[in-house]
């Protein structure tokens, strides 16, 4: 099946060249390639630093013409990820590109946590907070990271 083959393909592209900060591969790569973990590390100088963020990618049956479905399954304090882990990034949307690889997801999250949009965001309170009080953002931002992303 091409869809198993390409993701065979991201898989050991990841594996060969781990991306900084994130990392995912599927559950269970002997029975199942569509449905995968992953975690992303909160990028150092940031309100997430020291947290652990987990996700689950699922992957359509036309992936790599349509997107994977990325949720964050960690609470996270973000104008572009709402409480349900919903992510508003527009690769993952309107800007879907076939071309587009695992990693270069992955990279992605990442610079979304160093760098929010705050043109659209999913998550309304951390989106206001965030264009009109940027201290306090990062002050709860980091509260929830504490909370719910740094493990002992």
């Amino acid at each position: 099946m091409a869809l198993v083959r390409r993701l065979t393909q991201h898989y050991v592209e990841i594996e060969k060249n781990p991306p900084p900060l994130c990392y995912a591969k599927p559950e269970d790569p002997s029975k199942d390639m569509i449905h995968w973990t992953g975690w992303i590390e909160g990028p150092k100088d940031t309100p997430y630093t020291n947290g652990r963020f987990n996700l689950s990618l699922k992957f359509p049956s036309d992936f790599p013409f349509k997107p994977p479905e990325i949720k964050f399954l960690t609470q996270i304090y973000h104008p572009n990820i709402s409480i349900k882990g919903e992510i508003c990034l527009d690769i993952l949307h309107s800007q879907w590109s076939p071309a587009l690889t695992v990693r270069s997801l992955l990279i992605s999250l990442c610079s979304l946590l160093s760098d929010p949009n705050p043109e659209h965001g999913i998550n309304k309170d951390a989106l206001e907070l965030y264009r009109t009080d940027k201290k306090k953002y990062e002050e709860r931002a980091r509260q929830w990271t504490t909370m719910y992303a740094i493990q002992d």
